[in-house]
């Protein structure tokens, strides 16, 4: 009977007693140690780990989820310990490579992984050796799903509702174009274009939005909703007492709010802008 040792298997030593004439006996010793757990031999390959079932990846393949390896069925003398080891592919879940630090059991899928494949390679270790063994691919890496009422505009960007935009985000006066760039009458309007972004880039419609130059020596206008591009028009019309110097500027107070939100708080968004004047 084959016995355990070490790393080696051993055959016990046999004494066996023939009986003999004259009733002397004779000792037959059949004793050989064989070593056959050798790295690569068959009775490491018997008691290291085996895969009897692949490893599976569950979650949505999409941008932002989260992904769990299952490291699948294995044979073997026990403790087994698995390590992963995900990686990117094409869309055919070839010409794979890793992906450097993901080797935990879970993985969540960044906008690198967009249009691509994922699979994890599992390898499993025990006293008599490791074996790794491959999952199938996930379908390919959608896109992350957009906020509620999410739009996609001409220009490529992403138009959302305010409401859209939760509390952890806040509203970005993106940007506030004048016509004229430099003011050099009274007289006339300043046009202020004012478009708001969220701190994720998206573009915000049904924004109000606030101007009043400081100090007021224009008349304010109302707050304004945003459009669906998140830009709104003001026509300001400069007072009298507008200074109109050259090397000077008039400084505005933009603010952008949700409605319902008060005004200095929730998401609202700020930014101090100006324009030149000349005379």
């Amino acid at each position: 009977m084959l016995q355990r040792v070490g790393s080696k298997l051993r055959t016990p030593r046999l004494r066996v007693l023939l009986a003999a004439a004259g009733g002397a006996t004779i000792a037959v010793a059949a004793a050989s140690t064989v070593g056959l757990a050798a790295t690569g031999s068959p009775a490491q390959a018997q008691y290291a780990p085996r895969s009897t079932a692949p490893p599976t990846i569950t979650g949505t393949a999409q941008v932002g989820q989260t992904l769990t390896a299952n490291p699948g069925t294995w044979n073997g003398d026990q403790p087994v310990v698995f390590s992963f080891q995900w990686l990117r592919c094409n869309s055919s879940g070839n010409s794979c490579a890793t992906i450097g630090g993901a080797t935990n059991q879970t993985y969540t899928a960044g906008d690198a992984d967009r249009d691509s494949t994922l699979r994890v390679q599992v390898r499993a270790q025990n006293r008599d050796g490791s074996t790794t063994a491959m999952s199938r691919a996930t379908a390919r890496i959608a896109a992350a799903a957009g906020p509620a009422g999410a739009i996609r505009l001409p220009t490529g960007e992403v138009s959302i509702p305010a409401t859209s935009v939760p509390s952890t985000e806040r509203l970005v006066i993106d940007r506030v174009a004048f016509t004229p760039t430099v003011v050099r009458s009274r007289t006339n309007p300043i046009r202020l274009v004012v478009k708001v972004k969220d701190t994720r880039g998206n573009v915000v419609r049904d924004v109000l939005v606030f101007v009043r130059s400081t100090p007021v020596v224009t008349r304010t206008p109302a707050e304004t909703r945003t459009g669906q591009d998140g830009t709104v028009t003001f026509d300001v019309q400069p007072e009298s007492d507008f200074p109109l110097r050259n090397g000077y500027a008039v400084q505005f107070f933009v603010r952008a709010r949700k409605d319902g939100d008060r005004p200095l708080a929730g998401i609202a968004g700020y930014r101090l802008v100006q324009v030149d004047t000349a005379r």
